[in-house]
């Protein structure tokens, strides 16, 4: 996308003797640093793909694979009876997880695949079910990748690592987020699903439904944003007992380093007090469940969430999500100095 992925997409392709199936969207197969044709060159963005979509469209394609400009992230959508489905970062992160488990079986628990703490917790349950290892990091893959070599040096394998944000790393490649290795592997496991969409439904519909969305608010300052989290810790001590009616299971807060779970109430991630980052599990019924987490940008003015509601369905995991979003935003985050940016999700 207006990057340097071209020349080392087409490689891949080759490689796969897909060339003659490739059409580059030539718009934006060359560098450009104003980006012309999107708004913003990430292709997780509201719109970004859009160009692909109506070139593939032109051409009969049904299937569009997209990086950013340095190549690093990877983007999916395929076009099904005539609707484009664009795959989430989770979606295509368990599509990712799943290929590899499913070539490299068996494993056990000394194969690992990581994740970061805000991406959904597909995958967690994915490992628990079929015997192998999952494990959380902070957010970024300064953290994923630093994770994965100390459980290398423990002798453990370490077969996939990915974040909600389109990043996906692939150890025996690098140490870092390779938007060119996961379109390598998502194209090969493609030739075994036909169809990513339906494989992803097939893969809910062994696991349960899993609805993610993620959205953030813009705040005015950081002593709003601090004062905003602060109104969440001190709504209930130790933390609240319910949210929107249900239940809170767990309650982990990375701020002042306490996790509910954990003996002596202290969290296995990493604590900071210069940053603001708070985890609520709830329960709805025996048949589904809730996680969200609240963080303040690092880099920018913005307080984000990151929700999943697990159901038996997917009707019931949208509506689930929707109306827990929606509570918070009327509950948690009604202020009139915050203004809300909804991002692509899978809501």
């Amino acid at each position: 996308m207006h990057g340097v992925g071209l020349r080392y997409m087409t490689g891949i392709v080759k490689q796969l003797g897909l060339e003659t199936s490739m059409l580059v969207v030539k718009q934006q197969a060359q560098p450009d640093p104003n980006f012309p044709t999107v708004r913003y060159p990430n292709p997780e963005e509201n719109g970004a793909l859009d160009l692909a979509m109506s070139t593939a469209k032109a051409a009969d394609i049904r299937l569009i694979l997209a990086n950013d400009p340095d190549a690093d992230r990877f983007a999916a959508a395929e076009n099904v009876d005539g609707v484009w489905h664009q795959f989430t970062g989770d979606q295509l992160g368990i599509l990712l997880a799943h290929w590899l488990f499913t070539v490299r079986s068996p494993m056990g628990k000394d194969d690992v695949m990581l994740t970061s703490a805000v991406s959904s917790q597909m995958l967690s349950f994915i490992g628990e079910r079929e015997g192998f290892t999952v494990q959380e990091t902070l957010t970024g893959f300064k953290w994923l990748g630093n994770a994965a070599k100390d459980l290398e040096k423990q002798g453990k394998n370490v077969h996939f690592a990915y974040e909600e944000a389109l990043g996906y790393m692939f150890p025996s490649v690098v140490h870092d987020k390779d938007g060119i290795a996961a379109a390598m592997n998502f194209l090969s496991a493609c030739r075994s699903w036909g169809s990513p969409w339906a494989k992803l439904q097939e893969l809910y519909e062994t696991y349960s439904y899993f609805v993610t969305t993620n959205t953030y608010w813009r705040s005015p300052s950081v002593q709003k944003t601090q004062s905003l989290f602060q109104s969440l810790r001190s709504r209930e001590q130790p933390f609240p007992s319910l949210v929107n009616h249900r239940l809170v299971t767990r309650w982990r807060d990375l701020t002042i380093g306490y996790d509910s779970a954990k003996e002596n109430n202290v969290p296995d991630l990493p604590v900071s007090d210069q940053s603001q980052m708070i985890t609520c599990w709830l329960t709805g019924s025996d048949e589904d469940d809730y996680r969200f987490t609240v963080r303040a940008s690092g880099t920018e003015p913005k307080i984000k969430i990151y929700l999943e509601c697990r159901s038996k369905d997917q009707q019931s995991a949208h509506k689930g999500a929707v109306e827990m979003l929606g509570w918070l935003k009327r509950e948690w985050f009604n202020d009139d100095q915050l203004q809300i940016e909804d991002k692509f999700s899978g809501v």
